[in-house]
C-alpha cells in the first residue's frame, strides 16, 4: 500500500463521515475493530457542527490515518 492509496482510503472516510455523521460509524469499525466509538462519535460530530473549519476535518483526518496506520 502506497502512501496515497492510505490518504485515497482515509479521506473518504473522513468524507463519509462528514456526509453521513454516526451513520457510517459502524461500517467503520467492521474495517477498524479497535477504533474508540466514542471517541469516533465526538470527532464526526465536531467535524460536522464546524465543517467550515479546516482544522477540526484536519484533526478527524489524522485520527483516522492513525487508526489505519496501527491496522
Amino acid at each position: 500500500m502506497t502512501i496515497d492509496e492510505q490518504l485515497l482510503r482515509i479521506e473518504t472516510w473522513r468524507t463519509r463521515f462528514i456526509a453521513q455523521g454516526i451513520d457510517a460509524i459502524d461500517a467503520f469499525a467492521l474495517e477498524y475493530p479497535a477504533a474508540d466509538k466514542r471517541e469516533l462519535k465526538r470527532r464526526v460530530q465536531q467535524a460536522q457542527a464546524i465543517s467550515h473549519r479546516h482544522g477540526t476535518a484536519r484533526r478527524l483526518l489524522r485520527y483516522l490515518r492513525a487508526l489505519d496506520d496501527a491496522r
